[in-house]
């Protein structure tokens, strides 16, 4: 049940694909981080470390580290969302694996747009790409967490079919204050 690895290259239309981050994503990962560092930071508590393109680059290595289970990683980590956008391939946003628990057959699933992409579904459509390859190869559950007061992050759960089953109250804490999150569960029987 347990490849070398979750994080690789997903192709999901002729307009969209997901590939493992790597070093050389750093710089445009750091300058979408940084051209939309406000509303990113208001939701997301690592864009506030997030202040040089050496801190995008620790956290692809960090991603890198976790992705092979035959040298020490969880199997987790993190795509680019790379889109087909009329000035050429771009990348628009980061998709991610995080915690997978092998023995009980579930993991958690993270994302996040720039807002000169938000509303124009790549989220929708790289999530339903990454639900169909956890199932594939042998997840029986995946789980997305989101603020109760983001309703756009809700909204790609919801129109996937996942089941709300939930609020953890207080589970995070961003500029000073608690934030509660909606869990959402799918089953691969679902």
């Amino acid at each position: 049940m347990r490849p070398a690895t979750l994080i690789e290259p997903l192709k999901i239309a002729s307009d969209l694909r997901l590939s493992p981050l790597t070093v050389e994503d750093a710089p445009a990962l750091f300058e979408m981080v940084d051209e939309d560092r406000d509303r990113l930071g208001a939701r997301l508590p690592w864009v506030e470390s997030t202040r040089l393109e050496s801190d995008s680059r620790a956290f692809i290595e960090g991603s890198m580290a976790r992705r092979d289970v035959r040298t020490g990683g969880d199997g987790s980590g993190d795509w680019a969302i790379i889109s087909q956008l009329p000035e050429g391939e771009r990348m628009v946003g980061v998709i991610g694996l995080h915690a997978p628990r092998w023995s009980h057959r579930w993991v958690t699933l993270g994302y996040w747009i720039t807002s000169s992409q938000e509303g124009r579904g790549w989220i929708t459509r790289a999530a339903e790409g990454v639900l169909g390859h956890l199932f594939r190869v042998g997840f029986h559950r995946v789980e997305i967490r989101a603020a109760t007061d983001n309703p756009r992050s809700r909204a790609v759960p919801e129109r996937l079919g996942f089941t709300l089953e939930g609020e953890l109250r207080s589970v995070e804490w961003i500029h000073g204050r608690p934030i509660d999150h909606a869990v959402y569960g799918r089953l691969r029987s679902d």
